[in-house]
């Protein structure tokens, strides 16, 4: 995940599709009632680009600057640091001027803590493909777990070999 975007890698950006990484906000004056959706699911999954001041047309964006660039910055980090989300979260803030307009983003880092919501847990979000979605109930539940008991899969448990593998067990799976 690039946690850094050059002026000239949001241009490119801006010029294709929003990526899994990228979602443009017009927020000309006032942050937009669902940037908080954006912010759960980057928390939640790898992390991503909040851009504020370019507008999408179809599948084109136009770059429409931001007003007052500093309020919706505050306003940003005050939300973040509110009660607002079940945890404290962390944005990386960049201002560009592109075409004499000023863009505001966020590089929001995927969190250790999951799921990451707003208000209640059924405000939790994940990405999928280029937008937001909201987490079914067993989504919710593993992140849950996998916060309680870490990931157990993901671990390499030294003294095992493979012939330690139930051969029973991987037949009925390729059975399936």
């Amino acid at each position: 995940m690039v946690e850094h975007m050059t002026k000239e890698e949001l241009k490119e950006r801006i010029a294709d599709l929003e990526w899994e990484d990228f979602e443009a906000k017009t927020a000309k004056s006032e942050l937009p009632k669902d940037i908080w959706e954006s912010v759960s699911s980057f928390s939640n999954c790898y992390g991503g680009w909040i851009v504020l001041g370019v507008k999408q047309e179809g599948k084109t964006f136009s770059i429409q600057g931001v007003d007052n660039i500093e309020k919706l910055e505050q306003d940003f980090f005050s939300t973040l640091r509110s009660q607002k989300f079940n945890a404290q979260l962390i944005a990386q803030p960049k201002r560009y001027i592109i075409d004499d307009k000023k863009i505001l983003a966020f590089y929001i880092p995927a969190s250790k803590i999951k799921p990451i919501y707003y208000n209640v847990p059924s405000n939790t979000y994940i990405r999928m493909g280029s937008g937001d979605q909201r987490a079914t109930e067993a989504e919710i539940n593993a992140m849950f777990r996998d916060q309680s008991f870490g990931i157990k899969t993901e671990q390499f448990i030294p003294t095992s070999n493979f012939d330690m593998v139930n051969s029973a067990s991987l037949q009925s799976i390729e059975a399936m």
